[in-house]
Parts: C-alpha cells; sequence; structure tokens
C-alpha cells in the first residue's frame, strides 16, 4: 500500500484529463466544474503524496501552466478553457511533468490538426490555405511589415482542433511511460 498515492494520482489524473478531451471533442468546451475539480484533485494528490512539497509542486505547476499559454489564450489563438485545462494539468503533474507533457501534447496536436486539415479537404472540399498565404506574403513584401489574415470559411485551416485531447495524451504518454522523455532529442 506505499504505493497507493501514487496509484490514485495517476488513475485520477488520467480520469479527469480524458474526461475533459472526451467533452473538449464533442462540445469544443470544457466546463469549469471539471477544470477546477482536476486543480483540486492534482493539490489533494500532489499533497498526499509528497506533502508539502508536492502542494508546492502542484502549486507552482498551476502556476507555470496558465503563466506559458496565456499569452497564446490573449492573442486569440487559444481558448480560455484550453488553458485553465493546462493550469489544472499542471496541478496534476506538476512542472517538469508539466512541460514534458506540453511537448508531447504539441506533438500530438500537430498530427490532429494535418489529419483535420486533410479530413477538411478531402471531406468537404475545403480549400487550401495557399491563397491567404500569398496574400500575407504580398503584405510583407509591399509593406515590409507582417501580417496575419485569419483563416477564411470553407479552408482547411478554419478547422477547430479540441485541444484537451492532445492534452490528454501527452499527459498520458509522461504518466505511463517513465522513458518517455529519452524520445525527444533535449
Amino acid at each position: 500500500m506505499d504505493n497507493l498515492p501514487a496509484v490514485v494520482a495517476v488513475g485520477g489524473t488520467l480520469a479527469l484529463l480524458w474526461a475533459a478531451a472526451w467533452v473538449d471533442f464533442r462540445t469544443f468546451r470544457i466546463p469549469n466544474a471539471l477544470v477546477l475539480s482536476s486543480a483540486a484533485f492534482g493539490l489533494f494528490a500532489q499533497t498526499w503524496g509528497g506533502g508539502l512539497d508536492g502542494a508546492w509542486q502542484a502549486l507552482v505547476g498551476l502556476a507555470l501552466g496558465l503563466a506559458l499559454l496565456f499569452p497564446v489564450y490573449l492573442i486569440g489563438h487559444m481558448g480560455a478553457g484550453d488553458v485553465k485545462l493546462v493550469g489544472a494539468a499542471g496541478a496534476l503533474l506538476g512542472p517538469g511533468s508539466l512541460l514534458l507533457a506540453l511537448l508531447f501534447a504539441v506533438l500530438a496536436a500537430g498530427v490532429m490538426g494535418a489529419a483535420y486539415a486533410l479530413g477538411a479537404w478531402r471531406g468537404r472540399g475545403a480549400t487550401g490555405p495557399w491563397r491567404r498565404y500569398g496574400r500575407m506574403l504580398q503584405f510583407v513584401w509591399v509593406t515590409g511589415r507582417p501580417s496575419y489574415l485569419a483563416p477564411e470559411v470553407g479552408e482547411a485551416m478554419a478547422e477547430r482542433l479540441p485541444l484537451a485531447v492532445p492534452m490528454a495524451v501527452g499527459a498520458t504518454v509522461v504518466l505511463l511511460w517513465p522513458d518517455a522523455a529519452q524520445l525527444l532529442p533535449l
């Protein structure tokens, strides 16, 4: 029974993150109640397993998750629920494991985004982003300043991604595969 806190922490973390992934996949929303309960469970599990040091790790992980993704939310490339979920994941995982989980989440999001764009292009006849990219490049050429144009309706790049799914994948890799860090060229 010495490892009961670890088993409860891993099981609870995976259950909460995959529940958020399921809800986000179905609705493109992550309920605040799920995020708050995840953060509270993270604080509880980290404290149970590591005492005051565990509580500190949960709080630092929470702050780190929020701090890393809040700027992305401010520029409009991510929803607030995604930012709060990564903060909760930080409380669940601690700062070191959160950073590793985020790296794997970025990889999973890239694969998922490519699959979504390909599905939109092939399945619904969505257009590619090349015309929009050309206009942005033309603007830089003429003015010397970069510009961003949002994807147009019907463009493959306009597909929304439920970002809780890659976050759950990243956390799963980190929690269930202790040697996963060796895959990354760090």
